[in-house]
């Protein structure tokens, strides 16, 4: 049993560092324009070399509670010039609200965005900006179809 262990130690520990060899983590800023107006969130955004997405991580509120979380897969990001790009794909959004009653929303995005290289490859600058129209669950059902968010932030590649 104990080689056992041992074995799936080594394992999870040099698959670990594969993933990890092309991993990028960093922080982006931005709103989203929708018809109930302009909200403004921040969120931590990684992309792992083993996964197909890009993903988003907002936490907007502690109390009440909510958390949001996207995942972009790039169809395309054909280069401008040398280190610059731009990029297009299609995604998933999921969001869940607490309070006096909980919410769940779930919609999908069409991302468009440009991205530049500095640094060697270790540093990513981007903005992008997607339709992402959202349904709600939760008091019954609301459908928010006018839904715009635009960010920019940054990756450090490993």
């Amino acid at each position: 049993m104990k080689k056992l262990f041992s074995v799936l130690a080594v394992l999870v520990t040099l698959g670990t560092a594969n993933v990890f060899a092309s991993t990028g983590i960093g922080l982006q800023a931005g709103g989203t324009i929708s018809n109930s107006g302009f909200g403004g969130v921040g969120a931590v955004t990684f992309k792992v070399s083993s996964l197909p997405c890009v993903f988003a991580v907002t936490v907007p509120s502690f109390d009440p509670f909510a958390i949001g979380l996207t995942a972009d897969w790039w169809i395309a990001n054909p280069k401008i010039q040398q280190n610059w790009g731009w990029f297009y794909g299609v995604g998933v959004a999921a969001a869940f609200y607490t309070g006096d009653s909980s919410v769940f929303g779930l919609g999908f995005r069409a991302v468009v965005g440009t991205n530049v290289f500095l640094l060697n490859k270790f540093l990513e600058l981007y903005i992008d900006a997607a339709w992402q129209p959202m349904f709600f669950i939760g008091n019954g059902f609301n459908a928010g179809l006018l839904n715009f968010p635009i960010n920019a932030g940054f990756r450090f590649w490993f």
